[in-house]
């Protein structure tokens, strides 16, 4: 990973499950979706060995009937649950600390996520976050249809090497994403995905934003005089 740093001028991060801890809440909406159209309730566990892309697919896996209920009501009944509530969702742990790093490196920062953009951006805002992203990217409607589109779109403004582009993400979709593009990936375990569907992924994995921390080249971060500690360096492959 270090190696890799040296290369990168601009991390692109996933929102959810990446730099906010929304999983839990995640799970309520999934299970406020299935009262709502009498499929059997998820567990966490069950969930994360469950999350893909296209969404779709996910809720299908689950036992919806989208042939009977139309996807878009789902995720209507979904999102009224979580959108009232992903404001009040915790960073995932060392989440500022690494952004502060990067930033005070001089390492650009952008958002690259499947959430509706309004929703994302309230979000973003709710968590003190705007003033460290260079763009803000997600989706125009709230199905989570094409996060590689707007992947393509961001790209064209950064006007950068793939290599120097790295993507933080919590998927499996995010490292195809990041291959599509040509840019370099990380994943953290601890996200939507379990690890037995991560197991595929060829970029490393880290269970966490603060165990990345400990594979940067730079110094800890200084805040208001304090150095904050960056944490250990373990990393998974």
């Amino acid at each position: 990973m270090r190696e890799l740093w040296s290369q990168v001028r601009h991390v692109v991060l996933d929102w959810n499950g990446t730099l906010l801890d929304d999983v839990e809440l995640a799970v309520k909406g999934v299970n406020h979706a299935c009262t709502r159209f009498q499929v059997p309730a998820v567990t966490r566990e069950h969930y994360r060995a469950r999350f893909r892309f296209p969404i779709s697919d996910f809720y299908a896996s689950l036992g919806f009937d989208l042939s009977q209920v139309p996807f878009a009501e789902v995720i209507r009944e979904y999102l009224s649950f979580f959108d009232a509530r992903v404001r009040y969702c915790d960073l995932n742990d060392g989440a500022v600390d690494f952004l502060d790093c990067l930033r005070q490196n001089g390492i650009g920062l952008s958002i690259l996520s499947a959430s509706y953009r309004p929703t994302l951006i309230e979000t973003i805002e709710a968590k003190g976050l705007s003033g460290y992203f260079t763009h803000v990217c997600g989706l125009g409607d709230e199905r989570a249809t094409s996060k590689l589109a707007e992947g393509r779109v961001l790209n064209e403004k950064l006007g950068l090497a793939g290599h120097q582009i790295l993507y933080l993400g919590d998927t499996t979709h995010d490292v195809e994403i990041a291959e599509a593009l040509g840019w370099n990936s990380c994943i953290l375990s601890c996200g939507h995905q379990d690890e037995t569907l991560l197991a595929s992924c060829t970029s490393p994995k880290v269970p966490g934003i603060r165990a990345l921390l400990g594979s940067l080249p730079w110094q800890p971060v200084v805040r208001n005089g304090v150095r904050v500690p960056v944490g250990d360096n373990t990393l998974q492959r």
